[in-house]
């Protein structure tokens, strides 16, 4: 199954100044008119500012038709906690704010979160005359998204991709850009067992590129990027999500190169970068090239977010296993190879740069690991959402992750099965299983130089405790012998790691 949502969020801006508002409403009908002309279903994600603003309540009254969604998107701003009867916690001057206190709903207590959610539901449907199916926001706490999933059966959820240190929040180690059903206990990771599972599926936005997403510009070779602006996503008001060479690359990657089960990505741009030099200009020429390139893959279906949530119910009873594969950096150069592989019990990157192969991060999915603000709402500025590291060359700094050679060709990858993928070169191999990763004539070394996470040997397995949180690695043909801050996993023909939780 292969689907691209076009996805775009309103804000109305009124801190910005009314020459501002004007111009993100502008960006919002060029929007519009754009994604009509080609006749593509698309979806519209409201801010409750925009939500009870009369100029788009006007416009979408007017316009909106069977090929349209409108949905929420899910920021708090002062109009909504007036409206619910919460004290405002941002500047007294201001209407909108990106950090989390005041901005975002862990930021509130549980019973205050039911009070804003409840508020911007009613509200949408007082107005629109039905609640809407798809809510997504940059950040959503897991208690709003199972209360919202329960009361008003939501069809899809969404959220930012993985970043660290960006606006007010980091999120790493997560379930990579797809879509997963998360775990009642924490959206950021999918659950294991159907006890924890949430109805609602939680997709990844923004359409980040699987080589330079992960450390940004720490891999950058081709001299084009240097002055690039990045992230290095689909967004089109960025000089990456805008060049006609790498949006065909980035298609390519997810849609031609081995996907698993599920391949998905977002297209599209909040309102608010209209403002941007000439942004309205430069948003609807990327969006452009992106509509003209997706044409070229007829197997990808184009659909309103709530209707992909809908299918993904429809077609997936579990957290289906994907994988996302570069196989060349955009410019064809295969001294840079990254392949993502994603199930219900892990999210692992292995990643060539020239002769090096390495696992360049391992993150293990744990159910029963609470979200952070579950109970407790957050009481800092920022937030923090991550999984249980194995391996992390970024956070770990000066961490050279699992490596596996290093005079190593270019690997090529290849499905073994719906849910197993392998990746090849000369006469090695890691294949990558739900319950397992197998190496064959592979001698690792796990570096755990810079580690967060308390690292110790107990005869065959790897045992961690992060956070109070244990997990382990379970290793079958394979000696280990710690040296330093090295563990190497001598390999005896075919060797496997079993990752395993409650260790």
């Amino acid at each position: 199954m292969k689907i691209v949502n076009i996805m775009n969020f309103i804000r109305r801006g009124k801190d910005k100044g009314e020459e501002l508002q004007k111009i993100m409403f502008e960006t919002t009908k060029a929007e519009f008119e754009l994604i009509k002309s080609y006749g593509y279903e698309s979806t519209f994600l409201i801010e409750y500012d925009a939500l009870i603003a009369p100029e788009y309540i006007e416009f979408f009254k007017s316009n909106i038709d069977e090929k349209t969604e409108i949905g929420l998107w899910y920021e708090i701003v002062r109009p909504l906690t007036d409206k619910a009867g919460i004290e405002w916690r941002g500047d007294k001057d201001r209407e909108w704010d990106w950090h989390i206190i005041p901005g975002f709903s862990m930021a509130y207590s549980q019973k205050e979160r039911e009070l804003l959610a409840d508020e911007a539901m009613n509200c949408f449907k007082n107005i629109y005359g039905f609640y809407p199916k798809t809510v997504a926001s940059w950040l959503i706490d897991t208690y709003t998204i199972n209360y919202l999933s329960e009361k008003y059966d939501i069809s899809a959820f969404a959220i930012c991709r993985d970043q660290t240190n960006t606006d007010a929040y980091t999120l790493i180690g997560g379930y990579f850009n797809q879509a997963y059903y998360p775990s009642k206990r924490n959206m950021f990771t999918p659950a294991q067992t159907k006890g924890l599972r949430g109805k609602t599926p939680v997709f990844r936005l923004l359409g980040p590129d699987p080589i330079h997403n992960y450390d940004k510009n720490k891999y950058i070779k081709n001299p084009r990027f240097k002055d690039y602006i990045l992230p290095p996503t689909l967004e089109p008001i960025w000089d990456y999500g805008n060049d006609a060479e790498v949006i065909s690359y980035l298609f390519n990657t997810y849609y031609k190169n081995e996907s698993l089960q599920f391949a998905y990505s977002q297209l599209g741009q909040e309102n608010g970068f209209g403002g941007y030099g000439n942004g309205i200009e430069k948003i609807t020429d990327g969006l452009k090239r992106q509509f003209d390139e997706i044409k070229k893959y007829p197997d990808v279906k184009i659909m309103k977010m709530s209707n992909a949530g809908e299918l993904f119910k429809k077609t997936f009873d579990d957290t289906p296993v994907t994988s996302v594969c570069a196989l060349s950096e955009f410019d064809g150069d295969k001294n840079i190879q990254s392949v993502y592989y994603d199930c219900k019990n892990y999210t692992a990157n292995i990643f060539r740069f020239d002769n090096k192969i390495f696992i360049r991060s391992l993150y293990l999915f744990d159910e029963n690991v609470y979200d952070s603000y579950y109970e407790t709402p957050c009481k800092t500025w920022d937030a923090l959402y991550e999984n249980l590291p194995v391996v992390d060359t970024l956070i770990w700094e000066e961490n050279s992750g699992l490596v596996l050679d290093n005079e190593a060709t270019a690997f090529e990858v290849s499905k073994q099965s719906e849910t197993e993928l392998e990746v090849k070169w000369n006469n090695k191999c890691v294949v990558f299983s739900p319950d397992k990763i197998a190496f064959k004539n592979i001698d690792a070394i796990l570096d755990t130089t810079g580690s967060k996470a308390e690292i110790k040997i107990d005869k065959n397995d790897i045992r961690y405790t992060y956070k109070e949180h244990s997990y382990y690695i379970k290793t079958e043909n394979c000696d280990i012998k710690e040296e330093g801050e090295k563990i190497s996993l001598i390999s005896n023909g075919t060797s496997t790691l079993y990752l395993q939780t409650n260790g």
